[in-house]
């Protein structure tokens, strides 16, 4: 994409290449100073907190105030005699942009500009209701906000910023426009006798369109129980829904000056459909992200999933250069993104199946479902992880949880598989059999999945034949010797599921020994 500049007053910051022209000449600010200043642009002279600037611009690492200080100072340094004055102190609270602010034109720039999406929230309409409903829209939209905050995949404007458009009969075009957000987040509440109707829209402001919508109906009891609902319903349908948008978008630009982001995105799309040829690809992907920027733990966590997948799906070569490469990034990932979900829930799987670190797998899943309990990744990943432990029934927990959330995602195979193997583990087989079905379904292409599936049968005495064909097509190789070597390694802490597999693709007809 091309790297449109962004003006204010004087000035103006080209944001892939980071540099920043105004009346003193041109600069080139360093990564994390173009970050700060492109979140300030962004809250377009909102105040943001020093913890929330150190939050985002060091992704999540736990640093001290004086590195913001020095960022700051050398922000204000490009900006020689107005840096003051630009960069704003407001004491006891954080920093704004000062002097003139960008145009709603120039906003919309910054909000389509390579980085993670930007997403308001605008207030609740009430329709036909008290003083009362009022307070509830409000309230909620408030919590929405709030949540969302917490969310690392996308940023939300400040409730001041969003709020201003209150009561306008407004497009999602002309929001995006003035608020300079790529998303807008809309919604109307209608209480009728006992019930609570409350709808809500996800729009992109680029062309309008609806990426989400959806219709809650409850029964009004606890008030504030009933927030508490619908805030987790549509903060665990928004995510996933904005993921699949930015693909989209960033699909159909050009991969020339991509963002770290950007590369990310990419990466997630590819390993979708699981082949040796698309892990390669998503990981030189991931390299380039993490050249980019070194602290991008997202590209961390999901680099080391890469190097387990190569593991557990046979793209393995000799050595152990995956099980090495693997929890080396899945431990820089922790360090550079100790408050993000999405990382803890990858990396705590990828230890647990790579490196037994199973104690500190399970602190890391359970601090990524505080974090995020309404994110179907995290459930996914928190589920592999009480897999791997043999927790079958808390994995299952998990597992539908993420389907929950997300039913229509492109990944909905992972958790399907993971019921699967979950059920084969207590001994349900029926239910095992049932879930693989659906989970090859889902998942044509993924050899652990195929290989769960033919244990369900084998142990269930259904014909099994067509299903060890099609996983002999997919592995060639598979047999059950080397599959008691992989189980007795990855698989140490789950003997149950050990037991049941290993028996169940022997009765199936698996080769006992390579051929």
């Amino acid at each position: 994409m091309d790297d449109e500049r962004i003006s204010f007053g004087e000035w103006s910051l080209a944001p892939l290449t980071r540099v920043l022209a105004g009346p003193g000449g041109r600069v080139t600010l360093g990564s994390r100073a173009a970050d700060l200043l492109m979140m300030l642009i962004r809250a377009n002279g909102e105040v943001i907190a020093k913890d929330e600037l150190i939050r985002r611009a060091w992704n999540g690492l736990t640093v001290d105030d004086s590195n913001l200080s020095v960022q700051i100072a050398a922000l204000r340094k490009a900006f020689g005699n107005s840096g003051n004055d630009i960069v704003v102190t407001v004491p006891g609270r954080g920093y704004r942009l000062g002097g003139t602010l960008p145009s709603p034109a120039e906003l919309a720039v910054a909000a389509a500009s390579g980085g993670p999406p930007s997403l308001a929230v605008l207030p609740l309409r009430v329709i036909g209701g008290q003083q009362d409903d009022a307070e509830f829209a409000d309230g909620m939209a408030e919590e929405l906000i709030t949540v969302l905050s917490r969310v690392r995949s996308f940023f939300v404007l400040a409730r001041n910023s969003s709020f201003t458009l209150r009561g306008r009969e407004i497009t999602p075009r002309e929001a995006g426009r003035e608020l300079g957000v790529r998303y807008v987040l809309t919604g109307s509440i209608r209480r009728a006798d006992a019930r609570m109707r409350v709808n809500f829209e996800l729009d992109d402001t680029a062309d309008g369109v609806s990426i989400w919508s959806d219709r809650f109906d409850y029964a009004l009891t606890d008030i504030f129980a009933l927030q508490d609902r619908i805030v987790a319903n549509v903060v665990g349908a928004i995510e996933p829904s904005l993921r699949r948008a930015e693909l989209d978008r960033i699909e159909r630009a050009p991969t020339q000056n991509a963002t770290a982001y950007e590369l990310y995105l990419r990466s997630t799309s590819l390993v979708r459909v699981m082949s040796r040829a698309n892990c390669d690809a998503a990981l030189a992907r991931l390299d380039q992200a993490m050249a980019i920027d070194p602290t991008f733990a997202r590209a961390m966590s999901a680099a080391a999933g890469c190097w387990a997948w190569r593991v557990s799906q046979s793209f393995r070569e000799p050595g152990r250069r995956e099980e090495d490469e693997a929890l080396k990034l899945a431990e820089r990932a922790i360090l550079h993104g100790a408050d993000d979900a999405i990382v803890l829930s990858e990396a705590s799987w990828v230890l647990a199946y790579m490196g037994h670190r199973n104690e500190t797998a399970v602190e890391l899943a359970r601090r990524a479902v505080a974090l995020h309990p309404n994110s179907a990744k995290v459930r996914s990943g928190v589920g592999w992880t009480d897999l791997f432990n043999d927790e079958c029934v808390s994995a299952i927990i998990h597992f539908e949880e993420a389907l929950r959330y997300d039913p229509f995602d492109p990944a909905t195979g992972d958790p399907l598989g993971g019921i699967s193997t979950a059920h084969l583990g207590l001994g349900n087989v029926a239910a095992a059999v049932e879930w693989g079905e659906k989970a090859v379904a889902a998942k044509p292409e993924r050899q652990s999945t195929h290989r769960a599936y033919v244990a369900a049968l084998g142990m269930a005495g259904l014909p099994a034949e067509a299903a060890v064909a099609r996983l002999l097509e997919l592995d060639p190789t598979f047999n059950v010797a080397d599959y008691t070597l992989r189980m007795a390694h990855h698989m140490r802490r789950a003997p149950r599921q050990v037991s049941a597999r290993l028996e169940g693709v022997r009765r199936a007809g698996v080769p006992e020994r390579r051929r």
